[in-house]
């Protein structure tokens, strides 16, 4: 890969270029270092609506044929980084005594090719080609930003394929060159047949060159800025050559090692790199332009592959970022400097996507609401609703029905000066207004089942949770196999806005055992609520011993069987009954029989 550290801001400054087996890559012009924002007037550049930061050269051909270059700009030198808008027009051809700079030479008949496109790469094509041709090409740099400019002969192996001659760029010291620091810039004056060097350097102040005495070496090492010449003399002292060049010393960039990078994002989220900036140049001086390339780690710093966005780099805990600063007009670089991330860790808010805000049956509020987390002086509080900021306390309360909006806390931490965002929305809600209750069934058909249903209260619908008397609370509405006797039914809202009940209820049956021993409790045999308003009509009640013998005929509506058979006492023991009844609602008339047991 060739270098070029400098090109022509106009026509008349021409640079000379070739493309033989190398790539010639050099920095473009730009807001920083053009000298030169928009192209000369004169010149027809045909495609070319605008030419910002322009950079003439000239190419002459040696070998005739078919010439394709590719044009690429961006932002690295090793063509990494971001892409940069690059366009070009091309003019010919010209012989070597023409004025091809003037503006008759650079008309609408002699353009033969430009782009415009967007294109960070172009295609540029030079047909037919003739050996000692001169064309004029012209580069210009759309994107305004510092970057490097390609060019390179694409189809150099092909058959037909024409060539550049590099002779014009041959010269006794080569380009001008870039010193860093105190490091030495040796110049090469060898040239063979040579015997005697004598080395000059210019004198503004005189504006002439002045020898530098002793230096008679072909070579000269040269510590600071200047214009310098060496004549050569050959062996027979009756021919010399002459040939200058300019050397320009710029200060080793300084890379400042940063603290550790405060981040605000988490893991996996994007941060802004380029944040670091500021502090990793605070060491430079303003003599020219710098910019801070980030790498993922030190062999991709020592080889100069920097990370594709800087603005928006993933991290991930404990690694770290590697940086170095680099002249943008003189390409010189700093060293290596390494600094890790320390994230922004935020507490935990007490704050729900969604706040239940609880009202009574008359739509106010159950109680106050309140909202938010206290967590110190080291933290900033700002609650915003559609309507603006509301309050910049750490909690935000209501005594009164507060509209339905989303309200949003943004948190900051005062050390870093992080945010973050949190966001709860409004929704009323409240305890049923009431709970209904359906029965199905009884002791003697099957069981009994109970199905609720909470009726939605003030607010948004929401979701209830339902207990029979004082059992668990479930999701469900519906409860199997009821027990006969009185019962009740609650529905609470899930968000703790209040509970309702049913009215009282009762399922009609008959006991399981009795204790006639006239100590008040279950002395006496009877059905359950069978006085209650029912379906079942209840006809007559037999009672029978395990042999089938009838011992007792009662009321449905009497006292029940109090355990004896003509005044005597019987037995503890499992005994029988079977009812008579009808079923009000069909007509059906009906019978069922179960046991019991008598317990002394």
């Amino acid at each position: 890969m060739a270098k070029s550290y400098g090109q022509g801001s106009l026509c008349e400054d021409v640079e000379p270029f070739c493309a033989g087996d190398q790539e010639l890559v050099f920095p473009n012009s730009n807001f920083s270092s053009g000298s030169l924002a928009n192209g000369q007037a004169g010149p027809y550049y045909g495609c070319l609506l605008s030419q910002p930061y322009p950079a003439w050269f000239y190419l002459q051909i040696e070998n005739s044929g078919n010439l394709e270059f590719k044009i690429s700009q961006f932002q690295y030198e090793n063509g990494s980084g971001t892409n940069l808008d690059v366009d070009f027009a091309v003019w010919g051809p010209f012989n070597e005594d023409e004025d091809y700079c003037n503006d008759a030479a650079l008309s609408r008949e002699n353009l033969i090719d430009c782009s415009f496109s967007e294109s960070a790469v172009e295609g540029m094509t030079i047909n037919n080609a003739k050996a000692d041709d001169i064309y004029i090409v012209l580069i210009t740099n759309f994107s305004e930003s510092p970057g490097y400019i390609s060019l390179q002969q694409t189809n150099s192996s092909q058959t037909g394929a024409g060539a550049t001659d590099c002779s014009i760029l041959e010269s006794t010291l080569g380009d001008d060159r870039i010193g860093c620091g105190e490091e030495e810039v040796i110049l090469d004056g060898e040239t063979e047949g040579a015997t005697d060097y004598e080395w000059f350097v210019y004198n503004d102040d005189s504006a002439t060159y002045d020898l530098l005495p002793g230096k008679t070496s072909p070579t000269l090492s040269v510590l600071s800025s200047g214009n310098y010449r060496v004549v050569v003399t050959n062996s027979e002292g009756d021919e010399t050559s002459e040939d200058d060049v300019d050397v320009t010393f710029y200060d080793e960039p300084v890379a400042t090692l940063p603290a550790d990078f405060v981040i605000c994002s988490k893991e996996g989220e994007p941060v802004n790199l380029t944040e670091a900036s500021a502090q990793i140049l605070s060491g430079n001086s303003n003599r020219e332009n710098y910019s801070v390339r980030f790498y993922d780690s030190e062999a991709a710093g020592q080889e100069d592959i920097p990370v594709n966005s800087p603005a928006a780099y993933i991290w991930e805990e404990g690694e770290e970022v590697f940086a170095q600063v680099v002249g943008v007009e003189s390409g010189c670089r700093s060293g290596l400097v390494s600094f890790g991330f320390d994230q922004t860790v935020f507490p935990e808010v007490n704050l729900d996507e969604i706040t239940q805000v609880c009202l009574n049956p008359n739509g106010d509020l159950q109680s106050e609401i309140v909202i938010g987390s206290e967590l110190g002086t080291g933290y900033s509080y700002q609650w915003r609703n559609n309507s603006g900021i509301v309050s910049n306390e750490a909690f935000l309360s209501f005594s009164e029905v507060p509209p339905l909006q989303s309200y949003r806390l943004l948190l900051t931490d005062n050390e870093t000066g992080c945010s973050r965002n949190f966001e709860t929305e409004f929704r009323y809600t409240s305890a049923p207004s009431e709970v209904l209750i359906n029965i199905e069934g009884n002791d003697f058909t099957g069981g009994t089942i109970v199905t609720a249903e909470a009726i939605q209260g003030v607010g948004e619908a929401t979701e209830y949770e339902y207990q029979l008397d004082d059992g668990r609370w479930q999701s469900g509405a519906v409860f199997q196999n009821v027990k006969p006797g009185n019962h009740v039914v609650r529905a609470r809202e899930i968000n703790g806005c209040g509970i309702t009940s049913s009215d009282d209820f009762s399922i009609v049956g008959y006991m399981r055992f009795f204790t006639p021993n006239s100590d008040g409790y279950n002395d006496t045999w009877t059905l359950i609520n069978q006085n209650e308003e029912s379906n079942l009509a209840i006809r007559v009640i037999y009672i029978f011993d395990r042999y089938g013998r009838l011992l007792k005929q009662i009321s449905p509506s009497g006292p029940g069987w109090d355990g004896t058979t003509n005044g005597k006492d019987l037995p503890a023991d499992d005994y029988w009954f079977k009812i008579i009844f009808v079923d009000e609602l069909t007509g059906n008339k009906g019978e069922f029989s179960g046991n019991f047991s008598l317990v002394r």
